[in-house]
């Protein structure tokens, strides 16, 4: 396998529980980014996924990459009376898997789900590696969040993908912490933080949306870009916010994103009196755009693995205030790119670093957008993630230690 590997392109199985257009959250973006980079260093990557819509395609090519879809009625992971349907998925992408043995050199698993637990049964089946990598730390470990699943199999997967897995990609130093103390020794432990491709600036859209909001002379624009779920801890933002806005701030606050809590937001901001002051804008397709235009990017998530958002947001030369839990601290450079505060649900506390940077001076966010892009530039390119994922493939491979030859 080996020998054969090194003298054609590799080929990958990007296994992953969702995908678009059915999400659009990071992981499943990172998952396609770093495949589309994969691709263009001459690997051959394919990702498998799931599909609950009829109108999403079985098999497609989403920018340059085959992506395929087998069918699940509800999200797999899915236990009580779902785990009949979680059950079926898992069956199709073992039989996928074995059908295309002979095509395939290793399997990628995004996120220690269930997809990872399949991932490592089939690669170990085929005789290929398996590089499993986490999506949270910190309270929502994937391991820990795997082990509370009301299902029998629960910690059985957990302890598969534990002990079967070949190396595992952590993206943050929280998440290597967590690693170690679930009984991962370093030789199976890579540190490679996810990626953002450079963006697309100075676009005549930012202003265009600035000028669409009608933002009076020296108000601000504070933007938020994520699911509307209890991770994200919108609701300690909002109420922030309506401190900020009390003290007569002027700054006016952006939502992007949709998902289960979107509702319960929108009444919150209503009961808080916030009116003209907060727009929901949903799910968008232009948050670039909208980065451009904002002054301030906001995320107050209770935990994270390494925010997408974020690391886009810091691209386009956005100041940051940040809640201190994983991933962010290690992007966030406090009081040079941006501002942290804890804990995560201390509204209080989010309120007056907010009310901090709303009122700093314009010289100094300037500063810091230029600090920004300098740290996504030097630490954070997509390019390098890619290279050093290819790295670990090959080393993986070849029979070497994931550790000793890419960390």
């Amino acid at each position: 396998m080996a020998d054969s590997a090194a003298r054609r392109p590799l080929r990958v199985v990007m296994l992953i529980n969702l995908f678009m257009p059915e999400v659009f959250a990071g992981g499943e973006q990172q998952c396609l980014r770093l495949s589309r980079a994969l691709l263009a260093r001459g690997l051959e990557p394919v990702i498998l996924t799931s599909r609950s819509r009829r109108d999403a395609a079985a098999v497609e090519v989403m920018q340059g990459v085959e992506v395929h879809r087998l069918w699940c009625p509800v999200e797999p992971q899915k236990g009580g009376r779902h785990l009949g349907a979680s059950l079926s998925w898992m069956r199709k992408v073992g039989r996928w898997i074995d059908a295309r043995r002979d095509r395939i050199d290793l399997i990628h698993c995004h996120h220690a789900k269930l997809n990872a637990w399949i991932g490592v049964r089939a690669a170990r089946r085929i005789g290929v590696p398996c590089v499993v990598k986490l999506g949270s730390a910190g309270p929502n470990f994937d391991f820990r969040s795997l082990e509370k699943k009301r299902f029998l199999y629960g910690r059985l997967a957990a302890r598969e993908i534990r002990d079967g897995a070949s190396a595992f990609v952590g993206t943050s130093a929280e998440m290597m912490d967590d690693l170690r103390g679930y009984g991962i020794g370093p030789d199976r432990l890579v540190h490679i933080p996810n990626g953002v491709e450079p963006p697309d600036t100075g676009r005549e859209e930012g202003r265009s949306l600035r000028s669409m909001m009608r933002l009076g002379n020296g108000e601000r624009l504070v933007l938020f870009a994520g699911r509307m779920e209890r991770q994200k801890n919108v609701e300690t933002l909002v109420a922030a916010f309506a401190t900020v806005a009390a003290q007569q701030i002027p700054a006016r606050l952006v939502l992007l994103g949709d998902g289960a809590c979107l509702d319960a937001h929108r009444r919150l901001a209503d009961t808080l009196g916030l009116g003209s002051r907060v727009r929901f804008a949903g799910r968008v397709d232009t948050v670039g755009d909208w980065l451009e235009a904002a002054d301030l990017f906001v995320l107050p998530a209770r935990a994270e693995g390494m925010s997408n958002a974020l690391l886009e947001a810091m691209a386009h030369g956005v100041p940051q205030v940040v809640s201190a839990v994983s991933g962010n601290t290690d992007l966030v450079a406090g009081g040079r790119t941006g501002w942290l505060y804890a804990p995560p649900e201390d509204a209080g506390a989010l309120a007056g670093v907010l009310a901090e940077a709303l009122t700093c001076p314009p010289d100094r966010l300037a500063a810091m957008a230029r600090a920004s892009r300098e740290r996504v530039r030097a630490g954070f390119s997509m390019d390098a993630v890619a290279d050093r994922h290819a790295a670990l493939y090959r080393s993986l491979i070849s029979g070497g230690e994931a550790y000793a030859n890419v960390a």
